[in-house]
């Protein structure tokens, strides 16, 4: 008969003290890690973005309405960029009027920029003040045109204040690092005659906005209009039609350390650091405290409207950075690299187009 041998097993000593010690050391760093939400991490500081804003297309008369030849130059542009940008925003002002007999102008000014959202590159619009107008201007502003708008350009995020989808709305970068918002100086309830163009930032944006930005972690933070804050041309009718609300606007801006604010309407382009060299105008009452976040105003508001060639003061030309050669037009292309913002302007008609100002913003 096999003999099986008797197998001895070690005795193995256990310290249940150096155990439990041992897992609850792994238990709090589990729990060390589950404290912070995902909402909550900061955002990776190494995403990179690319996008190109635009504004003011429009022709001179209800039979040009729009400067076709020159804004598909610009679009055969931003179609060739390599990198290729992740989004295009378009400042308003798109069309001479949102509506000439016997249809609406914005379907056939969006399929103007098939060449760039056939690659998937997304557009985003914001309302100026041309788009509200039906076939004649002293018509005033029609509230069936800005309801065609968000029916045409229903692609925008409907995430606004109730009421203002498609015209006032926010989306971040893929990473999370930036934030930007569109909003609508011209929102209506009603159709109306207008008392002036320079439009009105009223409670329920700004509310929204406030409320937007509170949630966001964002490092970077961009703001589009048509309407700018600070004119810098001679036409004295507009500046006098800002309301308060943009300086109430400002101030937000400022303290939420966003980077530029990019708007249109003026048909030319200037870019200025506003620091607390620049006094708010108008001001608000109590007296606004000087600017301090140095947000950048990016009037871009040219990309075939009117033309240029206008009498700018000298002084201001200089320290605004202004470009208003006759026949001239703009795009800008901004990349964002991390913590740095490059912002590149390139100036034509309907021939080759040149870098006529850049600038940085470090955050």
């Amino acid at each position: 008969m096999k003999v099986i041998s008797k197998i001895t097993f070690p005795i193995v000593k256990i310290n249940f003290n150096l155990v439990a010690m041992t897992l609850l050391i792994v238990a709090v760093a589990m729990l060390s890690g589950c404290s912070k939400s995902k909402s909550e991490q900061p955002p990776a500081t190494s995403e990179t973005l690319r996008f190109v804003w635009l504004a003011d297309s429009r022709g001179d008369k209800l039979d040009n309405p729009v400067n076709t030849p020159v804004l598909n130059a610009i679009i055969s542009q931003i179609a060739t960029l390599s990198p290729k940008p992740s989004f295009v925003v378009f400042g308003g002002d798109m069309s001479y009027r949102g509506f000439i007999h016997p249809s609406y102008t914005f379907q056939a000014w969006k399929d103007l920029f098939s060449p760039v959202t056939s690659q998937g590159i997304p557009l985003y619009t914001a309302v100026g003040n041309h788009e509200l107008y039906y076939q004649h201007s002293d018509s005033g502003f029609i509230l069936g045109n800005q309801q065609m708008f968000q029916t045409v350009f229903s692609e925008n995020p409907s995430n606004g204040p109730a009421g203002y989808e498609h015209l006032a709305y926010s989306f971040a970068s893929p990473g999370g690092s930036s934030f930007f918002a569109v909003l609508d100086p011209y929102y209506l309830t009603s159709s109306i005659k207008p008392a002036g163009l320079g439009g009105d930032i009223e409670g329920p944006q700004m509310s929204w906005l406030r409320a937007q930005v509170a949630q966001t972690k964002a490092t970077h933070k961009f703001l589009f209009i048509h309407t700018p804050y600070y004119y810098v041309d001679n036409d004295t009718t507009e500046p006098s039609t800002v309301s308060q609300s943009f300086t109430r606007l400002w101030a937000f801006l400022d303290s939420n350390k966003f980077d530029f604010y990019a708007c249109g309407h003026s048909h030319l382009f200037a870019r200025r650091t506003i620091d607390s060299s620049v006094l708010p105008n108008p001001q608000t009452t109590p007296l606004t405290p000087a600017w301090k976040n140095n947000v950048v105003q990016l009037l871009n508001g040219t990309c075939g409207a009117g033309g240029g060639g206008g009498t700018i003061d000298p002084a201001v030309k200089i320290a605004w950075n202004v470009h208003n050669d006759a026949k001239t037009y703009y795009f800008s292309v901004i990349d964002i690299n991390g913590g740095t913002v490059t912002v590149k302007s390139y100036g034509g008609d309907t021939g080759a187009y040149s870098l006529i100002d850049t600038f940085t913003i470090q955050k």
